[in-house]
C-alpha cells in the first residue's frame, strides 16, 4: 500500500528550499496571472474595434485616390475623341492635336503622356518627363515628312521648340500594344502594366488607357492614349500615416505590385534587364509575407469579390490584415492589401498592463525574498555538504566539510571527513598504475598520428576501434566519443554512420580473412565525393581468426580529377564547353549503329554555319567573337532536349544530333526554334548583336553508313541554305550532291577560264540626264564557257566571292581597262575620252592596292583622270579607319571613287562625309519600283539632295524608260545609266562612237 502511494505522489524528490518557498510563490503567481489576462483580453477587444475602423476609411481614402487618378485618363480620351468630331479634325495629320495635348499636359499634373497613331501608322505624342527635379516637356511623332524617321523636339514652358533629334527608326503606330489593344476591343481599354522611368528611383510602372476614333460612318480613324505613371500610387500610398511598422500596397490577381508604401519601386533590375516584381518577391518581409499568405488563402484572389479583414500570424507575431477589390474599372483586377502588426497598437495599453503588473511583481519579489532568506538559513549547511560529496564523485578527494551547530549536520561532517581520507588512499595506488599504462598506449598513438596516411582499426564485428590523425582529416565524420583512452569504450559501429561510412570500404572482405588492395573506392564526406586508394590487411590470432583489421587509405581525389579532365578535354571544346569533333563522331557511330536495329528510332542531323560571323570578329574583335560563339553555345543547348547533343564542329560551324525522334517534322521545329530564336538581338559587352545562321538538316538517316558521309551532306544542305538567301534551313536531298559538285567544277573552269581567255569586258554607258551626253562607261565582266556557253555574272561573281577568286579577277579587270584606256588614247589623242568606272570588292580594299595601281597606272600611261573605282558600302562595315585611309591615298594617285548600289548596304553617315568620293550610285531597284510619290521616290529623292550636301555626283543606275528619266531630272540627277541609253556594248562598239563623233544617247 505504502508503495503505492509513493508511486501516485506528485513529487518523488524535492529540493527542501523550494518545498519552503514554492507554495507560496504558486499562490503570487495565479493573483499576477488573473490580473494580466484581463488586461489583455480588454485591451484586445479595442485595439480590434480600433484597427478595423481604420482599416475601412484608409481603404476607402486610397479607393478614392487611385480612382481619381485613372478616371482622369478616361476624361482626357473622352474630351479628345469629343474634340475631334465636334471640331471634324483630320488625324490622318497627328500633328493636329499638338495644341490640344499641350493643354492637357498643362491641366493634368498626374499624366505622364499623351499619344495619337492614325490607321496609316504614323503616331504622335506629347510627355513631360522630371530630370533632377526640372519638368521638361516633349513632342515627338513619325509621319510622312520625317521620311519614316523617329522626330524628338524638346518643349520649353510655353510650348516652343528649344531643340530636336532625328532618330532613323521605323515606328508604326499600329504596331504599339496600345493601339492593338484598342483595336481589338473596339472601344475604352487599358493596357498590361509594364516598367517605365520614375522621377525618384529611376523605374517605375506605367499602364495606358486606350480608346479608338471613328468618323461619322463608324470607320476607324486611329486611337487616342494616355499613360499613367503609376509611381504616384507608391508615392501616395507611402504618405499615408497608418502604422508605424505596417505596409500598404496594390497588386494585380497575379500577383505582381502596382506600388507600395515601403518606399522601394515594384521592379526588378538586373542589369539592362527591368521586370515587374511579384509582391511575393518583394524585400519588404511583411509585404512578402502577407502577399504569399493571400496568394494561398484565396487561391491567388480569385475567391475575393468584397473587402475582407483577416487576423493572420505571420513573422510569429498577430497582424491586422484587410484585401479590398479596387472598384475603379472592370478591366483592372486590382486588389488594396493593409496589414500591420498588432503591436502598432498596443503600446498605449501594454504599457498600462505593464503598470499594473509592476506592482503586482514587487509584491511577488519582496513576499519571494522573505522566503529565501528563510529557507536559506537551514538549506546553506546542507548545500555545502552536497557540493563536497559532488566534488569527490569528479574525481577531487581533498575535500573536508565544516561541522556545524546543529547537531544531526555535525555528526554528518564528522563521517564524510573520514571517507573522504580512505578515498584518496586508494585513488593515489590506482593512479600510478594507470600512469605506466597510458605512458605505453601513448607511445603507439604517437607512431599512428605521425603517418601521413589514414590508418583505421576494426575489431574483429566490423567496429571501428580506432582512427588516427590523417584518418580523421580526411573522414571528419568518423569520430570515436571523447575518451582520454585510444579505445572507446563503446566503439562506433561502421555500418550506423550515414555519411563516409565505413561499410563503404571493402573490410568486409578482409574480415573474411583476405588482403584487399584498391583505388575504386568513392566515399561521401560532409557533402563531398572524393576517391580513396585503400589497402585492408585482417590481424590473426593463434588460431588463424581475424581479432582487427588495419586499413590504410589516402585520398587520390584530385589524380581522379585529373584523369577524367584530361578526359573531357580531349572530348570537349575548350571555348564553348560543347562536345568537339572526335565526340560527334563517336555518338554519331553509336546513333547509325542503334538505326541498323529492327525498330530503331529515327534520328536526325542538323548543320549550322553563323551568316556574317567574320563581319562580327572583324569589327568587334576577336574577343567579342568568342563571347558570341560561347552565347550560340547557350542558346543551341536550351533549344533542344537533354538528351540530345549540341557539338562545335569548328571556327563558327555547330552540329545538333537529335535522337530518337518520333517524325522527321521535330527536327525541323527545332531548326524553326533555333531561326526564331536567334531573332533576338544577343547582348555583348554592352552591344546588342544580331546574328543569324543557315541550316542543314539530314532526315533520311538510315542509308548513311559513316559519319563523314553524314556531315558532308549535312554541309552541302547547309550551303544550299546560305545560297539561297542565309537565315533559313535546307533539307538535304541526293540532288544537292550533284549540285554542291556542279558549284565546284564551275569554280575550277572559273580558275582556268581567265588562262583560256574565256573573259572579257563589255561597257555601259553612262550619260549626262540633262543633255544625253556620253560622260563615261562602267566596265562589265563576261564569260563565255567553253562548253556551258554564256554564263551570267549572278552565278559566278557570287562563287569567286566565296573562293577568293574576286581578288585575281579584279586585278585581270582593272589591267585590261588600263590597257583599253591606253589604246583609246593613242588612237584618239585630240578627244575627251569617257572614263571607264571598275568595279572592286570589299576585299580588294587593303594597304596594297594604292602602290599596286600606282605601278599599273606608270607602266600602261594611262592618265589617272580616266578612271573611276567604284566600292560597295559593305567596306564601311569594319576596319573604316584602315579603309578611308586606303581610299585618300588612291585619290592622292588622281583617280575617282564612287559608292556603289547606295542604300542598299551598311553605309554610316558618320563616316560618308569623310569619305573621298566624287559619286553616289543609286542602285536600281530604287529606279525601278520608283513610282510616283512614293517610297523609293522619297529614298531617291534624299539620295540625291544627300549628295548635293556633300558635293557629289548622283548616278541613277538601271534607267529603261522616259518616264524615269523625266522624274531623275525633275529631283536634280547628275549623271545616269540604263537600257534606256544602251545595253552594255564592246570596247569596238565605243571605239565607233568615239570615231564618229556622236556622243548624244538615245
Amino acid at each position: 500500500m505504502l508503495s503505492r502511494l509513493n508511486q501516485i505522489r506528485l513529487f518523488d524528490r524535492i529540493p527542501l528550499q523550494l518545498f519552503l518557498t514554492l507554495p507560496f510563490l504558486i499562490e503570487m503567481f495565479i493573483i499576477v496571472g488573473v490580473v494580466g489576462w484581463v488586461s489583455i483580453r480588454n485591451g484586445q477587444r479595442a485595439v480590434n474595434q480600433a484597427t478595423s475602423k481604420l482599416r475601412q476609411e484608409t481603404t476607402a481614402r486610397i479607393n478614392s485616390n487611385v480612382s481619381e487618378l485613372l478616371t482622369i485618363s478616361e476624361k482626357i480620351n473622352q474630351l479628345t475623341v469629343r474634340t475631334i468630331q465636334q471640331e471634324a479634325l483630320d488625324i490622318s495629320d497627328v500633328r493636329i492635336l499638338e495644341e490640344v495635348y499641350w493643354r492637357y499636359l498643362n491641366t493634368f499634373q498626374t499624366v505622364k503622356g499623351v499619344g495619337v497613331g492614325n490607321r496609316t501608322g504614323d503616331i504622335m505624342g506629347m510627355f513631360q518627363r522630371v530630370d533632377a527635379g526640372q519638368i521638361s516637356y516633349f513632342l515627338e511623332y513619325a509621319n510622312a515628312e520625317t521620311a519614316g524617321n523617329y522626330v524628338s523636339h524638346r518643349l520649353d514652358d510655353a510650348g516652343e521648340i528649344v531643340d530636336a533629334v532625328v532618330v532613323e527608326r521605323q515606328i508604326d503606330a499600329r504596331d504599339r500594344p496600345w493601339y492593338i489593344a484598342a483595336v481589338e476591343a473596339n472601344g475604352p481599354v487599358w493596357t498590361e502594366v509594364y516598367t517605365s522611368v520614375s522621377e525618384v528611383e529611376g523605374h517605375t510602372l506605367a499602364i495606358n488607357l486606350s480608346q479608338p476614333v471613328k468618323d461619322a460612318a463608324g470607320e476607324l480613324q486611329g486611337v487616342v492614349s494616355v499613360i499613367v505613371d503609376l509611381g504616384q500610387i507608391s508615392q501616395f500610398l507611402e504618405s499615408i500615416e497608418f502604422s508605424p511598422s505596417g505596409q500598404i500596397y496594390i497588386l494585380e490577381a497575379d500577383g505582381d505590385l502596382i506600388g507600395s508604401s515601403d518606399g522601394r519601386n515594384p521592379v526588378r533590375i538586373e542589369g539592362e534587364s527591368v521586370q515587374r516584381l511579384s509582391a511575393s518577391d518583394s524585400q519588404d518581409p511583411l509585404i512578402r509575407a502577407s502577399a504569399q499568405y493571400l496568394q494561398k488563402a484565396t487561391d491567388h484572389f480569385t475567391q475575393i469579390d468584397q473587402s475582407r479583414q483577416l487576423d493572420i500570424d505571420l513573422q510569429g507575431e498577430r497582424h491586422f490584415l484587410q484585401v479590398t477589390p479596387l472598384r475603379t474599372s472592370s478591366q483592372l483586377n486590382w486588389f488594396i492589401v493593409i496589414v500591420a502588426p498588432e503591436s502598432d497598437f498596443l503600446a498605449e495599453i501594454n504599457a498600462q498592463r505593464r503598470l499594473t503588473l509592476m506592482f503586482c511583481l514587487m509584491a511577488f519579489l519582496v513576499s519571494a525574498g522573505l522566503s529565501y532568506l528563510t529557507s536559506q538559513w537551514v538549506v546553506s549547511p546542507l548545500n555545502r555538504l552536497n557540493q563536497a560529496v559532488r566534488a569527490i564523485a569528479q574525481g577531487d578527494l581533498h575535500q573536508t566539510v565544516q561541522a556545524e551547530h546543529i547537531d544531526e549536520l555535525h555528526d554528518l561532517a564528522d563521517s564524510f571527513n573520514q571517507m573522504a581520507w580512505q578515498l584518496q588512499m586508494l585513488f593515489g595506488q590506482l593512479r600510478a598504475l594507470n600512469q605506466e599504462l597510458t605512458r605505453s598506449e601513448s607511445r603507439l598513438k604517437e607512431f599512428l598520428e605521425a603517418v601521413p596516411i589514414g590508418v583505421a582499426v576494426h575489431d574483429a564485428a566490423g567496429r571501428l576501434q580506432y582512427i588516427n590523425r590523417a584518418g580523421r582529416s580526411l573522414l571528419p565524420s568518423q569520430r570515436l566519443p571523447s575518451s582520454a583512452h585510444p579505445y572507446s569504450q563503446e566503439p562506433i559501429t561502421a555500418l550506423s554512420q550515414s555519411v563516409a561510412s565505413f561499410a563503404d570500404l571493402p573490410i568486409l572482405q578482409t574480415l573474411a580473412g583476405a588482403t584487399v588492395r584498391t583505388d575504386d573506392v568513392d566515399v561521401v564526406v560532409d557533402g563531398r565525393l572524393i576517391n580513396l586508394d585503400i589497402v585492408a590487411t585482417p590481424i590473426l590470432d593463434e588460431q588463424g581468426s581475424v581479432t582487427f583489421v588495419i586499413t590504410a587509405f589516402q585520398d587520390i581525389t584530385a589524380r581522379k580529377r585529373a584523369e577524367r579532365q584530361l578526359i573531357h578535354n580531349a572530348l570537349h571544346d575548350t571555348l564553348t564547353g560543347l562536345p568537339n569533333r572526335e565526340l560527334l563522331n563517336q555518338r554519331l557511330e553509336h546513333a547509325l549503329h542503334l538505326a541498323q536495329q529492327p525498330g530503331a528510332d529515327q534520328f536526325a542531323l542538323l548543320f549550322l554555319d553563323l551568316d556574317r560571323f567574320k563581319v562580327v570578329n572583324d569589327s568587334l574583335g576577336h574577343l567579342v567573337g568568342d563571347q558570341l560563339l560561347v552565347k550560340i553555345a547557350g542558346v543551341l543547348t536550351a533549344v533542344v532536349r537533354p538528351e540530345d547533343m549540341v557539338a562545335r564542329f569548328g571556327g563558327d560551324e555547330y552540329v545538333v544530333l537529335l535522337e530518337a525522334i518520333a517524325d522527321p517534322q521535330a527536327a525541323i521545329a527545332v531548326a524553326e526554334r533555333i531561326l526564331q530564336t536567334l531573332e533576338t538581338p544577343l547582348v555583348l559587352n554592352d552591344r546588342a548583336v544580331v546574328i543569324t545562321t543557315s541550316i542543314g538538316i539530314i532526315l533520311d538517316t538510315k542509308s548513311y553508313q559513316s559519319p563523314s558521309d553524314l556531315l558532308r551532306d549535312a554541309d552541302i544542305a547547309m550551303y544550299e541554305a546560305k545560297a539561297n538567301g542565309k537565315s533559313r534551313y535546307e533539307i538535304f536531298t541526293p540532288g544537292m550532291r550533284s549540285t554542291a559538285a556542279q558549284r565546284l567544277h564551275l569554280e575550277n573552269d572559273l580558275r582556268h577560264g581567265l588562262e583560256r581567255g574565256e573573259l572579257r569586258l563589255v561597257y555601259q554607258p553612262i550619260v549626262a540626264l540633262d543633255t544625253g551626253t556620253l560622260m563615261g562607261c562602267e566596265a562589265l565582266m563576261r564569260w563565255r564557257h567553253s562548253s556551258l556557253g554564256e554564263i551570267s555574272p549572278a552565278d559566278f561573281i557570287p562563287i569567286a566571292e566565296e573562293s577568293g577568286l574576286i581578288t585575281t579577277l579584279s586585278t585581270w579587270m582593272l589591267r585590261s581597262v588600263c590597257v583599253q584606256l591606253a589604246e583609246w588614247e593613242a588612237r584618239f589623242p585630240e578627244q575627251a575620252l569617257p572614263k571607264i568606272s571598275v568595279n572592286l570588292s570589299a576585299k580588294d580594299i587593303h594597304e596594297a592596292l594604292p602602290a599596286a595601281l600606282a605601278d599599273l597606272l606608270a607602266t600602261t600611261g594611262v592618265s589617272p583622270a580616266l578612271l573611276t573605282l567604284e566600292i560597295t558600302e559593305s567596306v564601311l562595315i569594319y576596319r573604316v579607319p584602315e579603309t578611308i585611309a586606303v581610299l585618300e591615298a588612291l585619290k592622292q594617285l588622281g583617280v575617282s571613287l564612287s559608292i556603289d548600289d547606295f542604300g542598299t548596304g551598311y553605309s554610316s553617315l558618320n563616316y560618308l562625309y569623310r569619305l573621298p568620293v566624287d559619286y553616289l550610285k543609286v542602285d536600281q531597284s530604287f529606279i525601278q519600283r520608283m513610282g510616283q510619290r512614293g517610297r523609293n521616290y522619297r529614298i531617291i529623292e534624299t539620295i540625291i539632295t544627300l549628295s548635293d550636301q556633300l558635293q557629289l555626283a548622283a548616278i541613277a543606275e538601271g534607267i529603261e524608260t522616259a518616264e524615269q528619266l523625266l522624274v531623275l531630272r525633275t529631283l536634280g540627277c547628275e549623271l545616269g545609266q540604263g537600257y534606256y541609253f544602251s545595253r552594255p556594248v564592246s570596247a569596238e562598239q565605243v571605239a565607233a562612237l568615239l570615231t564618229s563623233g556622236r556622243l548624244i544617247l538615245p
